[in-house]
């Protein structure tokens, strides 16, 4: 087996849709992917589940990503959070996420976002 089957991933959206196809994506690659519909799910999830990489929508219907994101760190400081915006837009350097990829990046951006974040030394914060 290799480590990539063997990575957990966390997936973190508002659109049941969106979950369904980011799973199938990551599982087609060998992925086992945890899917979270709400803030409340994901923050329970990263706990019992201790993830290898937290994938996170900016929006979560009208709760934040960012905020998500925040929590995430505090709880998962080493592992690494991946979050997909609808527009690439600026952000401080000071948030808590790991590398930032649009819906409209495509599957393969997709997974070579999630391969790059799994094959960094662990601890490493430097964004992607």
């Amino acid at each position: 087996m290799t480590e990539r089957t063997k990575a957990t991933i966390l997936c973190v959206a508002a659109e049941q849709l969106t979950l369904a196809v980011r799973g199938l994506v990551l599982q087609s690659e060998g992925y086992e992917v945890v899917p979270a519909s709400s803030i409340e799910d994901a923050l329970r999830l990263a706990v019992t589940r201790q993830p290898s990489l937290i994938i996170c929508e900016r929006t979560l219907g009208r709760e934040s990503g960012l905020a998500l994101a925040g929590g995430l760190k505090q709880l998962q400081p080493k592992t690494p959070i991946l979050m997909i915006t609808g527009v690439m837009e600026a952000f401080p350097q000071t948030l808590s996420v790991d590398a930032v990829m649009t819906k409209i990046d495509g599957p393969d951006a997709f997974l070579q976002n999630v391969a790059a974040l799994l094959e960094r030394p662990e601890g490493s914060t430097q964004a992607a």
